[in-house]
């Protein structure tokens, strides 16, 4: 395998530093047969780990696997026609056969449907994913990707996934959610009394950066196997912390290296990445609510914490949210291990940004 790939990482031998994760997969997934959520930050290795665990499933078992992308996709419709797509795909290649086909052709021809070329949305596309579901083969993996970013109609696919367990029961497809624990993700993870999946939530497997020795090994090896790059333990150390252990943002600077950047122009192009991405995944979290005046509220709170505000209360009076509000919102960037909760007393918390580039990223922010 070349060093530091830019494509997810789709076998197990070539994933770096995930061996618990893996092993906790194998448990879950193939011994007890359970939902899983990887649940991390952007550039954490959520779909390499996912991808190459697939990979692992399908050679063990026999068992097919469709993988799909939801990055982007924001209903239950637009989810539906991606996932119909996927399928589709696999059974045109021969990679999947459905238990009946009539039923595939009925399914295709409701997804796959143009008008000058264009896909016409199905219209029950609950009633189309409940069939496909049902001819989907048994012991199924279903590796589903970036599906945090549904922010309409998620009670639908709730529901989808709810009729998943009551119908098919023990030969109901199996599923690994990936994504940030956030938005759908909170509802997946933790339903109360009254929600679809409640008693029945994906067990939840924590996808953390590397701690910065980790992170050193990966370098080192990466670039001792490409072989010409003149390199020092300092260098990969500082490299390390500063990228925050992040899978993702060290293979862009192992990569700079390779290609023959020097140390510090490496660093500030694999930074420069980092922060990018962390604007997108900020930029998402404050889109998950659509008032115009919460999301300039929340941006206001962001900017704070760039500039290095902690207290909830002095938050709050930047902001303009409430000091409830504003707990809400920081117990969620805590979740998704964006930021890191200091208890001071009793009755005081201070909230910080975990990683350098997302502190940058949140100045940067503009309503």
């Amino acid at each position: 395998m070349e060093p530091f790939p830019e494509t997810p990482i789709i076998r197990v031998d070539e994933l770096y530093g995930r061996e618990k994760e893996v092993s906790r997969l194998r448990q879950l997934v193939i011994e007890k047969r359970r939902w899983v959520a990887l649940i991390g930050p952007r550039a954490v290795g959520k779909t390499s780990l996912a991808r190459a665990f697939a990979s692992y499933y399908s050679s063990e078992t026999g068992k097919p696997v469709v993988y799909s992308n939801f990055a982007g996709i924001h209903n239950f419709t637009e989810f539906v026609e991606r996932f119909g797509l996927d399928v589709a795909n696999l059974v045109h290649e021969d990679k999947l056969r459905l238990k009946r086909i009539s039923l595939g052709v009925k399914f295709f021809e409701a997804v796959l449907e143009k008008e000058d070329g264009v896909s016409i949305a199905p219209k029950n596309p609950g009633a189309i994913f409940d069939e496909v579901m049902k001819a989907l083969p048994e012991g199924t993996l279903l590796v589903w990707d970036e599906v945090q970013d549904i922010r309409t109609e998620r009670n639908k696919l709730l529901a989808a996934l709810w009729r998943l367990h009551n119908v098919l029961a023990d030969r109901r497809p199996t599923i690994i959610f990936t994504g940030s624990a956030m938005g759908l993700f909170k509802k997946l993870l933790s339903p109360e009394y009254d929600d679809y999946l409640y008693g029945r939530a994906p067990v939840r497997v924590d996808v953390d950066p590397w701690d910065v020795q980790t992170g050193v090994e990966f370098l080192k090896n990466g670039l001792l196997a490409a072989g010409n790059v003149d390199f020092s333990l300092e260098e990969l150390q500082e490299a390390s912390a500063e990228l925050g252990g992040f899978p993702g943002y060290l293979s862009s600077y192992g990569r700079g290296r390779i290609d023959g950047l020097t140390h510090r122009r490496a660093l500030r192009s694999a930074s420069e990445e980092a922060i990018k991405r962390a604007m997108s995944e900020l930029r998402s979290f404050v889109n998950l609510r659509p008032q115009r005046e919460y999301q300039r509220k929340v941006i206001a709170l962001l900017n704070a914490m760039g500039e290095g505000v902690s207290r909830p209360s002095s938050l709050a009076r930047l902001s303009g949210l409430t000091e409830v509000s504003v707990v809400n919102t920081l117990e969620t960037l805590l979740d998704m291990g964006i930021v890191e909760k200091q208890s001071r007393s009793k009755v005081m918390s201070i909230y910080r940004f975990k990683y350098k580039f997302y502190q940058e990223a949140a100045l940067r922010i503009k309503p």
